[in-house]
């Protein structure tokens, strides 16, 4: 193994420090690809993206673009997005409905499930098999209470397995909607930054850098609650931890300090009174209130190594174009059956913070932007060992505070972990 793919090239002091080319090198990008991407699970869809029989999604998976389908008698199908033939795309738009793909070029034609069944002037062939040239499939695909997982690693361990300590958050997330389902109804958005796809891992679970990158955000709802406070239960003194939960996973979780702060906050949405006085006539005061207050936030972000994170009210797909490129995609999710006032607010405190037009997502780009433009100094060294004196359990299923580098640390370490397996 070249000294450009070895994890232990790129850490330094048990993941306390990270070298900058682990955040620069094409060659270790391309090695992320085959070692990681190629070889886990990867987040592709939520099932209510794809409801009906026809619908689909575009997405990528390991630097490869894929469609994610239903299937005419309802089953989940992933097909990578290339014709057999001569190599074109054969789905364009993001999302849509079609029980067959049309290659443009030359006019070969699949199922969404991938089989061939249409090669236009076959007499030009002397012999074709069809059933040998449908497009390539995803090995591996399970759901899990409507979250789509694929793998190309047909030997790859179960998903929950992989799941490890996450699945017990993203059960709470999915819970949500008490006993109702959650749905992706309200599309999509797509936010690309220069730089490394680690840097929006790293980013999810940071509990360090919200009372400072968010800053204004936090001074304008003080304004707005008059409460100078609002972002304490992130701050040094808050009762909220960092945790590991084993594969990479990680979450910070404020549900002990946040108190009455995210019902508060939905009331900046706009028209949230009217919307808080039509409720008060359709549910118990108990379930406003939670409705309320978990239209801004569960009280926890969950990253899933090594692409999906659930924050507030969206999932948070993380897709690397290369290694310095990378894509994010938010889809707010709503829940079925709930006075129509419930979804307005979590779409607005959605947009409010996590749209591209909000006040915490260009934060984290312009942070993104200002990480990758330094990282062309002489300094070799990125630190990463901010509460590592006073970290409790092991580092895989640890707990620190809210502002410490524990979940960095943990990404890292299983990042390195899945490096090293073919490491000669």
């Amino acid at each position: 193994m070249s000294t450009a793919t070895d994890p232990d090239h790129y850490l330094d002091q048990g993941a306390a420090r990270v070298r900058k080319s682990a955040y620069l090198s094409p060659e270790l990008y391309s090695a992320e690809m085959e070692r990681i991407f190629d070889k886990t699970w990867l987040y592709v869809a939520h099932a209510s993206e794809i409801p009906n029989p026809g619908d689909y999604k575009t997405t990528t998976m390991a630097g490869r673009p894929v469609v994610v389908s239903r299937t005419r008698e309802g089953t989940i199908a992933i097909v990578q997005n290339r014709c057999r033939h001569r190599g074109a795309s054969v789905c364009q738009a993001p999302t849509g409905n079609a029980r067959f793909f049309r290659c443009e070029y030359h006019g070969w034609t699949y199922k969404n499930s991938g089989e061939l069944v249409g090669v236009t002037f076959p007499d030009g062939y002397e012999k074709i098999d069809k059933s040998t040239l449908g497009l390539l499939t995803i090995p591996r695909i399970e759901v899990y209470r409507d979250f789509v997982f694929a793998s190309f690693n047909s030997e790859v361990q179960p998903l929950e397995d992989h799941l490890a300590g996450a699945k017990e958050f993203l059960d709470l997330f999915i819970d949500s909607g008490g006993g109702r389902p959650l749905v992706a109804a309200h599309g999509t958005q797509q936010l690309t930054y220069p730089g490394n796809w680690k840097l929006q891992l790293e980013n999810g679970c940071d509990g360090y850098h919200p009372n400072f990158a968010h800053r204004s955000f936090f001074r304008v709802v003080g304004s707005r609650l008059h409460d100078d406070s609002s972002g304490s239960y992130l701050g040094g003194r808050s009762t909220a931890k960092a945790r590991s939960l084993g594969n990479g996973h990680a979450i910070l979780d404020q549900r002990q300090s946040v108190g009455d702060h995210y019902e508060k906050r939905a009331l900046l949405a706009p028209d949230s009174e009217q919307i808080v006085e039509q409720l008060a006539e359709e549910v118990s005061d108990d379930e406003r209130t939670r409705l309320i207050a978990e239209s801004v936030h569960l009280g926890f972000n969950l990253t899933i190594f090594p692409n999906l994170q659930l924050i507030g009210v969206h999932i948070r797909e993380i897709v690397p174009k290369s290694a310095t490129e990378t894509v994010v995609k938010y889809t707010p999710m709503t829940i079925d059956g709930v006075p129509s006032g419930i979804n307005e607010l979590r779409l607005r405190s959605h947009e409010l913070f996590y749209s591209a037009a909000g006040f915490g997502v260009p934060d984290d780009s312009e942070m993104f932007r200002r990480v990758s433009s330094g990282l062309d100094t002489d300094e070799e060294w990125l630190l990463l060992y901010r509460g590592a004196h006073r970290v409790e359990g092991d580092e895989n299923a640890a707990e620190s505070h809210v502002t410490d580098e524990l979940p960095q640390r943990a990404e890292w370490l299983h990042w390195a972990s899945l490096m090293q397996e073919e490491k000669a």
